[in-house]
């Protein structure tokens, strides 16, 4: 886990250069690793000594440390365009503060989903092991299913993040813009998979018929989400492109809030049943989004207004260059 933090800080400032291939690629990569050498350690294939669960542990720790080693390819060489500079090793706090108003609102926010997952688990627990096991799985599906958005979001926030450092208010918004569009249409095809064959994708992982009803109705429900999500990534990543992620953090909590406290309340009336919180949700994302489009367009009219450059004189030019004749 320590190791981690390298190899994501590695990452992120790839892809602030606009390298996004590395992060995929060592990532990809070291996923492999992990899949080939778990089960020789686990199990203790050819070498005939089974770590068990310590094997899977080691097959993780070897898989980041290739991934550092990786990594360092891209920073060591002296011809590279980031590489360490003992100089700049000095700590300066002011840069420390930046980064911190960016990176602790997003982090809180994480934080938040996982406290959102603990109520629906604890909500959950009456309805049995199936309820519980059909609502993981609908979880893990559906973050399978949103790695096209995660992945154009990560790639939004650097992209944007150069235009506004160019202060080029156009690029930023096309953007935006863009990117909106882009995952609009591949989350429009994924609503369509999980109405048409929810089953088959929660079969996948278990043949439980209670644990298939729960999942089923779970991505059924709350696939109708999916557009409102998308965009919700990509105005996330603008806020972070702009340096300001308190607005996605006020947008996520006011989702968390009106579906915690309304399913804790709801979960102890008569005849509670599990899927009205999957309703719930479908209602607070849509609350999320406009609020994260409200924030949005306020942030652009406070953060985009930028001097406007002043145009080319044709006759100034021409003036100029009969001058220097």
């Amino acid at each position: 886990m320590a190791l981690q933090f390298l190899m994501v800080a590695a990452a992120a400032a790839l892809r602030a250069v606009g390298n996004f291939k590395a992060g995929m690629v060592v990532g990809t990569g070291t996923v492999i690793i992990n899949m080939v050498l778990a089960p020789f350690l686990i199990f203790g294939w050819i070498t005939g000594h089974a770590f068990g669960v310590a094997g899977a542990a080691m097959s993780s720790l070897i898989a980041i440390v290739v991934a550092i080693i990786w990594f360092a390819r891209y920073f060591l060489p002296k011809d590279s365009y980031l590489r360490f500079v003992r100089a700049d090793q000095k700590p300066r706090f002011a840069l420390w503060r930046k980064m911190l108003a960016i990176g602790l609102p997003a982090g809180f926010e994480f934080a938040m989903m996982g406290v959102y997952l603990v109520v629906v688990y604890a909500i959950a627990r009456p309805f049995g092991a199936a309820a519980q096991a059909g609502f993981g799985i609908g979880q893990r599906v559906i973050q399978a299913l949103f790695m096209p958005a995660v992945a154009l979001g990560f790639s939004v926030a650097p992209v944007a993040g150069q235009n506004f450092g160019a202060r080029s208010r156009e690029r930023v918004v096309d953007t935006f813009r863009k990117a909106a569009y882009m995952v609009s249409a591949v989350m429009v095809l994924l609503v369509v998979v999980c109405l048409i064959a929810p089953h088959a994708l929660i079969g996948v992982f278990s043949k439980d018929p209670a644990v298939l009803a729960v999942g089923t109705e779970y991505l059924r429900i709350l696939s109708w989400n999916f557009l409102a999500s998308g965009l919700i990534f990509v105005a996330s990543s603008m806020f972070q492109a702009m340096g300001n992620t308190v607005p996605s953090l006020v947008a996520s909590g006011t989702r968390i809030l009106l579906v915690a406290v309304p399913a804790i309340l709801l979960s102890r009336t008569a005849g509670f049943q599990l899927n009205w919180i999957w309703y719930l949700s479908v209602g607070a994302v849509l609350v999320q989004l406009a609020l994260s489009m409200l924030l949005l367009r306020r942030e652009f009219t406070r953060r985009l207004t930028f001097p406007s450059h002043p145009k080319e004189d044709n006759t100034a030019l021409a003036s100029a260059m009969v001058a220097l004749e």
